[in-house]
């Protein structure tokens, strides 16, 4: 299997990096499941519901059964347990994933990724559950710390991953401006209480 990581681009002369984030994992909170709602663990059943469930979200590229096989195939990177979905009733509504980075320059601090919410259940706090049931499984598994990849424009959710205490990284020369940009244009729209938290790590 390919070792690109979920959330991986490759950095060409008109695009910049993605932009990356880290989160230390002691003293996470508690799960709390929105009524209706169910968490469950991936099976390899479910290769065809989570091909669908990113390509409905729309904002991960074209996703097929094709696609997604390498991730439920032997020596895949994403262990189904370390990875969720998000339910209503039987249909899958939600997902993220734990990728590990056993080598390479990420390593061995595993990636949050591929986390996808339908968007007829946006709105609802789905995503910050499927994260952060991921990042439960990962500190369960002795990790310290959690990775991500995200993109400038994406606000709602870098605001759910800030929520969920993740922290800029200023990982490489852009960041640190472009970071600045970012939290300027959430800060217009998030109370000040929600704020207090967010720092920058080096």
């Amino acid at each position: 299997m390919s070792t690109i990581s979920p959330n991986e681009v490759e950095t060409v002369s008109d695009r910049v990096p993605q932009l990356h984030m880290r989160h230390d994992l002691r003293g996470l909170p508690d799960l709390a499941i929105p009524a209706g709602y169910a968490l469950r663990a991936l099976t390899h059943d479910d290769l065809a519901a989570w091909a669908d469930l990113l390509d409905r979200n729309g904002e991960l590229g074209e996703w097929s059964a094709e696609r997604a096989r390498p991730f439920f195939s032997e020596g895949s990177r994403m262990p189904l347990e370390g990875s969720c979905f998000v339910t209503w009733g039987s249909e899958p509504v939600a997902t993220a994933q734990l990728h590990q980075h056993p080598d390479g320059p990420y390593a061995p601090t595993p990636e949050l990724g591929w986390v996808a919410v339908d968007p007829a259940h946006r709105g609802r706090g789905l995503g910050y559950v499927a994260c952060l049931a991921v990042l439960r499984y990962a500190a369960s598994k002795g990790y310290e710390e959690v990775f991500l990849l995200t993109d400038d424009h994406r606000l709602p959710a870098i605001r759910t991953y800030l929520r969920l205490g993740f922290r800029p990284w200023m990982y490489d020369a852009t960041a640190g401006g472009r970071w600045a940009v970012v939290l300027e244009e959430l800060a217009a729209h998030v109370p000040e209480s929600e704020r207090e938290g967010w720092r920058t790590r080096e």
